[in-house]
């Protein structure tokens, strides 16, 4: 058994994965104060929860956008597998080529995105859009460039701050409203979100489709991802695990090429 890390701006995602397959998934709020223990200690209380043996655990494989993070999840590692960690980078050699200014600078999210929508339609353009803290668009073409793609404030970042800089509008639920218009504060302030920024990826999307003047297929993830679903009309996949995924085909690729 491996465990995915997939270490994001708001949440750590861990997936208990065997035989390639994802069985548990362990989502705990992203602390830099936490210690290697403390993680250590929520990560075992989740296993003895799940009836899952601490012993079958082989390796972890990281990927990170948190730098403080990363170290001290290679020391979790250190503690609970006998393997060293593997961490996620961009300088791997993973068959595709980034045609970006800075490929270095490129999320090790993003990367583990590209990598799965790769592997999922191999010869297709593909658009992974990733629903965290800002909403990434990661664009690879059918012969596996990865060409960039816009970044914009997330939903829950929007929300966030939409009712900390008001004095009247309330903290909201996410979901659909019942009408797009909006009866109540509540429903126009969802409506607002929701369906803005649904056109917002259409629109950019259409506008990516443009730019390549090619179809590309449409993926989502990303923890809320499930809340554009009737919403945007561009998206055609929904996967929440689908970064999870894309470490576990990383490290399989780089194993096998070992």
């Amino acid at each position: 058994m491996i465990i995915a890390v997939d270490i994001g701006n708001t949440n750590v995602a861990m997936g208990f994965v065997t035989d390639g397959e994802i069985y548990n998934v362990l989502r705990i709020a992203t602390d830099s104060g936490r210690t290697s223990d403390e993680y250590k200690l929520l990560i075992g209380e989740f296993m003895r929860e799940e009836n899952i043996d601490s012993q079958n655990i082989e390796t972890f494989v990281i990927s990170s956008v948190v730098p403080p993070l990363t170290p001290i999840f290679r020391t979790v590692a250190k503690k609970l597998s006998p393997q060293e960690a593997t961490i996620i980078t961009s300088d791997m050699d993973l068959g595709i080529k980034f045609d970006v200014d800075e490929p270095r600078a490129t999320g090790t999210d993003r990367i583990c995105n590209i990598f799965e929508g790769a592997h999922m339609f191999p010869d297709e353009n593909v658009c992974i859009i990733d629903f965290g803290t800002a909403i990434t668009f990661s664009v690879i073409t059918k012969d596996r460039r990865f060409i960039g793609g816009p970044i914009s404030i997330g939903i829950l970042t929007a929300q966030a701050e939409l009712f900390r800089k008001t004095s009247q509008l309330p903290r909201i639920e996410l979901m659909k409203p019942s009408n797009k218009i909006g009866k109540n504060t509540i429903e126009q302030m969802q409506s607002g979100l929701l369906y803005g920024f649904g056109g917002l990826v259409d629109g950019l999307i259409e506008s990516i489709m443009d730019e390549l003047g090619d179809k590309v297929r449409v993926v989502a993830t990303g923890g809320i991802s499930h809340i554009m679903e009737g919403i945007s009309k561009r998206i055609e996949y929904y996967d929440k695990m689908l970064t999870l995924k894309g470490i576990c085909h990383i490290y399989e690729h780089i194993t096998k090429g070992a």
